[in-house]
């Protein structure tokens, strides 16, 4: 059985080390992904032992997908990308998390993938920062 909400919930290291945290409820982190080629969050679900989409309870998955609306919206309300790629993986990192990618037409290994193309590039000092900032400002729902 599922321990929604728990209070033993942990970031699994590799997101905590790849990412930038934005903000967090009870039910959500809202990550940046420390590679500014693309404008890339991350959502990771607050839940104990959750892996994979059918591990959620039924009836859970409306908030999620909410979020998942409102981020893509906003990165095109910013400007940053004219479509969104919206998709989860679990092949390195199992803890379920969510990717939402910005692309546009000319972008770096347009229109591939993303994953596992070149070496991340980091943002730089105070990059991050300005991103989360124009993010936060600019997001659709009242998350923040």
């Amino acid at each position: 059985m599922m321990k929604w909400l728990s209070k033993t919930w942990t970031l699994d290291k590799r997101l905590d080390q790849d990412t930038i945290l934005i903000s967090s409820d009870a039910a959500f982190q809202i990550r940046l992904m420390n590679d500014k080629r693309w404008p890339w969050i991350i959502v990771v679900p607050v839940i104990h032992d959750l892996v994979d989409i059918d591990d959620y309870q039924k009836g859970g998955l409306s908030a999620l997908a909410i979020l998942l609306h409102n981020i893509s919206g906003t990165l095109k309300d910013m400007g940053l990308c004219t479509s969104t790629n919206v998709g989860t993986l679990g092949n390195v990192v199992q803890q379920m998390h969510w990717h939402v990618v910005g692309r546009n037409e000319g972008d770096p290994n347009w229109p591939a993938p993303i994953w596992g193309f070149e070496k991340a590039i980091p943002y730089g000092k105070g990059e991050a920062e300005a991103f989360i900032s124009n993010f936060k400002k600019a997001y659709r729902g009242s998350f923040f």
